[in-house]
């Protein structure tokens, strides 16, 4: 049986990466997933701002400690497969989702296009590009 029949689609492992970081309620889960997946050297762009993957992922842990999100949808736009096997490559997602802020309440809508690169990193799939243009509805 090749791997690509056990490995999570390319554009299904984003989702989940994105789900596992923003939207499930388990901070560990979060950060540790966020430590396996995404590379060290990670190239960040979020509204045309380059961001460090330590500045990233302290947006993580203040948006997380502040807020609760749900993921409404992420339906894949465009994907580009480079290994089928190992299900490595660029796809382009546009997400929607919510986010409460835990003081006030307030329910905010918003929609994310993402450009994500996923490459084959010491024997695992980490994510080493992320361009996002985010806005509130």
């Amino acid at each position: 049986m090749s791997t690509a029949a056990t490995v999570k689609p390319l554009d299904v492992w984003v989702n989940d990466l994105v789900d596992l970081i923003f939207f499930q309620p388990d901070d560990e889960v979060a950060i540790k997933s966020f430590e396996e997946s995404i590379s060290p050297d990670i190239h960040i762009d979020v509204n045309g701002k380059i961001l460090t993957r330590a500045a990233y992922l302290g947006l993580v842990h203040g948006y997380r400690k502040e807020s609760v999100g749900t993921n409404l949808s992420n339906p894949t736009l465009v994907m580009a497969v480079s290994d089928a096997e190992k299900q490595t490559g660029t796809v382009a997602q546009c997400g929607k989702f919510s986010t409460v802020n835990k003081a006030t309440g307030k329910d905010v809508r918003a929609t994310g296009v993402t450009l994500c690169k996923v490459e084959w990193v010491n024997g695992k799939r980490v994510l080493t590009s992320l361009t996002e243009v985010q806005a509130d509805d």
